[in-house]
């Protein structure tokens, strides 16, 4: 703070008195709310606006000229019953329908397979004597039935049901539904109540025969308020009719009221075909006047509306607005005459006195306009408001002014007057900061007059305080901190000291000064720091600087009379409190809105009283009320649409409550593109809100904060995946992210059944490689087999070769052995044979010499005897044991010889066979005869009977034929 403390804080007091006295009626806003106005070239639909609702999501439903409007707090769509049709009422039945009624229509909203709003037409299963019906301007639910009213019939809709007329014997009025009790206006009849379908006069109810009324509101447990639309407001109690006292100024003003709502703090707000938006107390005073000059986009109001956030909505005859009812912040800036850029801000009993670049401005805040006038002679830039006792300093760039009977009146030439701050223990002397130093003036109560200049110092002083000790200390920006020394009297300058980083401050830079439970605090570049006496340095004050982040610059803090410090820092706005141990809190949530609306040039705070505080705006100030608490009210972000992308043009996939209920959709990889748009349904400054995506099994984190309401993923792979994303609002608050799993089946290619068929492939595959090289092997197999086989059959040719070869050898070894054997039987044989010829030789020349013997004489004894020796020498050589054995080995030798021969030729005689034997192993001639016994003539004999029995001719020879045989 930079004015004395005693007359700040008896001023507070005096306003905190005045404000009790003044009532709620002139402090319900302190300026105007925050409005936030949309024509129709934003939401694309027609100018004028008849209903307004709310779904159990939070979007608005509009009735509009041209159609359906529904927003989600980021975008706007428009659904047309029908081409042209405009539609007049708009009801959210518990089914989740949005029931709409137009001219001569009337009907319901669905959403498709795709989510986006089809439309269904009751009217149009009426029978045709019914069809003949105007608008319908009212829809009310009732015990499970949707009633539509237009000014012939109403008609009841059940679901599951045929549609039901009810035919009033009269024409009707505006219909109004309170306490689930549906009231009509009978027209000439009077307020009747709907019961059993059929309308019954009220009691009373006579009394508005001929009264147009906008709207019927429960006033307390027992009356209703009836609103008329050009007749003032009344009560009813069931019996009879009361009037209701509506602030005089309004009701002979002309006022034409379109609709009445009752507002949950209690509060009436009225839409008005000429006086824009009006809000009553319960006892009929005026609370607050918006029109097109406080913001409105025009002064006629056909419906209002109040939201989950306590926003009230209003359907204008030239556009929407949305009225900031709930925010705790108004604006004080050009709707209210002010001009410029916020810089100083004073009140002075009901008298408010703001300065911004454009000069000074003044307003009676117990008046009912609360318009801001200019002060004569203070155009320009004002820097500082101060009281001192009664006269009020104007710090201002062409010098300080002295501000009273309704003019600024400059007290001195001197250029560019910062501030001003009294002398400690001299209420008569106030020091002014310059642009190029201090100056002295004096105060009385009449005026103030200029005495001097200090000398000794010509820095530019925008910032005073003094301390404890009397010092002053001036804070210069860009520079550091001074410390100046008076003289006792206060009239020249006896030293001054310069501090900066060598003193312990952070940086010489951004030093900036408050006076905080009346002692001396330096916010610096980052950290607050306080000045040690003892030590002539700065050291930091730890309980303060822990409040802030390490790099956060506080840049002006101003104290309340209980002890509450509003700050403005380079990143925020906020407030501190103190509990009752003296703990600081810092809370910071709910003024998030305000830092980028602030003057970034001099920030600037002011205090008014306890509940009401100013700061300085780029267009005007922003009035903060302390009393009104503002409820952090929880909102939702929600899924619009989900578009699948490709090439030619984007596709709408999902949308509304379908994409809602959609739960692990399957998508084919030709739509693996996607882009989700998504809205939070915050209705205060949405263009602020920002938003933080995730795409789980794909992101590896939550995106940052984006105040961008829709996200793209391209040639996403096959996979499940799961988008989340959630909201920030302005002040800080986050919502419940909002889910959305689905499948990127993989392509044909890759799917199951192409895996399936690749597997079955892979095995036919793997079966033929396995074939084929099973088959290859085989018929390597084969190739080497027949390769061996070849080589074995070589090797058994060579081998066969080798075994005839061998064979042969062996053959001419065996013929050679046979032939040796042959030859040794042969010899045998001829030995056998000479052998007999020698025996039978020796035989004969023994038996011829017993025969000699015998011819020559001898005894008879010895003849016998000779006998028996010739008989048995006969006998041997005629044996054929002999020849048995003879027989036996010719034939083993001679490839049995004899038997082939006796087949051949079996006329053959023994002595024959044995010739031929002989023939055979060439004995000669006179070996045939000793061995056949006979004699050489005899062979001869026998050779020629041989060969007749042979039938061999005579060329033949006999031996050969014997040895060829």
């Amino acid at each position: 703070m930079r004015a004395t403390r005693f007359f700040t804080l008896v001023f507070q007091l005096c306003l905190l008195v005045v404000t009790a006295a003044m009532g709620q009626a002139q402090h319900y806003f302190f300026g105007n709310p925050m409005i936030r106005n949309y024509k129709p070239e934003e939401f694309k639909g027609g100018i004028q606006s008849w209903g307004i609702v709310q779904d159990d999501r939070e979007l608005l439903y509009i009735a509009n000229n041209f159609g359906l409007l529904e927003f989600d707090g980021a975008t706007w769509n428009l659904y047309s019953p029908k081409t042209g049709t405009k539609v007049r009422s708009v009801h959210v039945g518990a089914d989740n329908r949005i029931y709409v009624g137009s001219q001569a229509d009337f009907g319901y909203f669905l959403p498709n397979a795709q989510g986006t709003l089809r439309y269904v037409s009751l009217a149009d299963s009426l029978p045709e004597k019914f069809r003949n019906f105007d608008e319908v301007w009212r829809i009310y639910a009732q015990e499970g039935s949707i009633y539509f009213f237009t000014f012939k019939n109403i008609y009841v809709y059940t679901p599951g049901r045929k549609l039901e007329v009810i035919v009033p014997a009269s024409a009707l009025e505006f219909s109004f539904q309170v306490n689930k009790e549906i009231y009509s206006l009978v027209w000439s009849k009077g307020l009747s109540l709907l019961e059993n379908n059929s309308l019954k006069l009220l009691p009373g109810g006579e009394f508005f025969r001929d009264k147009q009324i906008a709207s019927v509101l429960p006033f307390d447990k027992n009356r209703l308020i009836v609103f008329t639309i050009k007749e003032g407001a009344y009560l009813y109690d069931g019996h009879g009719v009361t009037p209701f006292p509506i602030d005089q100024k309004l009701a002979t003003s002309g006022l034409l009221i379109n609709q009445a709502l009752l507002l949950r703090d209690g509060n009436f707000a009225l839409a008005t075909q000429n006086k824009g938006l009006l809000l009553l107390d319960t006892k009929g005073r005026l609370l607050l006047n918006i029109t097109l000059q406080e913001g409105l986009l025009d002064n006629t109001v056909h419906t209002i509306y109040q939201d989950t956030q306590d926003n009230l909505w209003l359907g204008m005859n030239n556009g929407l607005s949305m009225v900031e009812l709930s925010s705790p912040f108004s604006r004080l800036d050009g709707t209210m005459g002010l001009s410029g850029t916020g810089y100083a801000a004073l009140q002075k009993g009901n008298l408010l006195y703001l300065g911004t670049n454009s000069g000074l401005f003044v307003s009676d805040v117990s008046s009912l306009s609360k318009n801001f006038t200019g002060v004569p002679n203070s155009t320009g830039q004002v820097y500082h408001l101060n009281q001192l006792g009664n006269h009020i300093l104007m710090g201002h760039h062409n010098g300080p002014y002295l501000v009273g009977e309704g003019m600024a009146t400059l007290i001195s030439p001197e250029f560019g007057a910062w501030e001003f701050v009294l002398v400690p223990n001299q209420p008569n002397k106030v020091i002014m900061g310059t642009y190029k130093g201090i100056s002295l003036l004096s105060a009385t109560e009449k005026a103030l007059h200029y005495l001097k200049k200090y000398q000794g110092l010509e820095e530019s002083s925008r910032v005073l305080e003094f301390d404890k000790d009397g010092d002053l200390w001036i804070a210069h920006g860009y520079k550091g901190l001074f410390r100046v020394r008076f003289d006792q009297k206060g009239e020249n300058i006896t030293w001054v000291k310069f501090y900066n980083s060598r003193h312990g401050l952070p940086s010489d830079q951004l030093v900036n000064m408050e006076k905080i439970r009346n002692e001396l605090i330096f916010p610096a570049l980052y950290g607050v720091y306080r000045f040690d006496k003892a030590k002539d340095r700065f050291v930091q004050d730890q309980q303060y600087s822990a409040l802030f982040l390490p790099d956060e610059h506080v840049i002006e803090m101003e104290e309340d009379v209980q002890g509450t410090i509003y700050f403005i820092s380079n990143q925020r706005v906020g407030k501190i409190t103190f509990d009752s141990f003296g703990k600081p809190t810092l809370q910071d949530q709910l003024f998030q809105n305000l830092r980028e609306q602030l003057n970034d040039d001099l920030s600037f705070i002011q205090v008014l009283d306890i509940n009401n505080v100013l700061f300085g705006a780029k267009e005007g100030f922003i009035h903060y009320n302390a009393a009104k608490t503002k409820k952090m009210v929880p909102f939702h972000t929600r899924l619009a649409k989900v578009f699948t992308i490709s090439n030619e043009a984007d596709s709408l996939l999902l949308s509304g409550r379908r994409l809602g209920k959609a739960s692990n959709t399957e998508l084919p990889f030709a739509l693996n593109s996607l882009r989700f748009a998504y809205a939070a349904s915050f209705y205060e400054k949405p263009e602020k809100t920002q938003f933080q995506y995730f795409l789980k099994n794909f992101d590896t984190r939550w995106s940052e904060w984006t105040t961008k309401t829709e996200k793209e993923y391209t040639n996403l792979p096959e996979g499940t995946y799961v988008f989340q994303v959630r909201a920030r609002n302005i002040y800080g608050v986050l919502s419940e992210a909002e889910s959305f799993a689905f499948v990127v089946r993989p392509p044909f290619y890759r799917s199951t059944g192409a895996y399936f068929v690749y597997t079955l492939l892979g095995l036919l595959l793997l079966g033929a490689t396995f074939w084929q090289a099973e088959k290859r092997f085989r018929n390597e197999k084969r190739r080497i087999l027949l390769d061996k086989e070849r080589k074995l059959g070589q090797k058994e040719l060579e081998i066969k070769h080798i075994t005839n070869q061998s064979e042969q050898e062996i053959d001419r070894l065996r013929n050679e052995k046979f032939q040796a054997e042959l030859d040794h039987k042969n010899r045998e044989l001829t030995y056998s044979t000479i052998h007999l010829i020698n025996k039978n030789e020796l035989l004969s020349c023994v038996k011829l010499e017993l025969q000699e013997i015998l011819k020559n004489g001898g005894s008879v004894a010895p003849q016998e005897e000779l006998k028996k020796i010739i008989r048995s020498i006969d006998h041997n050589i005629t044996s054929d044991v002999d020849w048995k054995q003879f027989e036996l080995h010719f034939n083993h030798v001679h490839g049995d010889f004899i038997h082939r021969l006796q087949d051949r030729f079996p006329n053959l005689t023994p002595q024959e066979i044995k010739l031929s034997t002989y023939l055979r192993l060439n004995l000669t001639t006179k070996d045939i005869a000793q061995l056949l016994n006979i004699s050489v003539r005899g062979v001869e004999i026998s050779r020629y009977r041989l060969r007749k029995r042979l039938c061999l001719d005579r060329s033949e020879n006999l031996t050969d034929f014997m040895l060829k045989f």
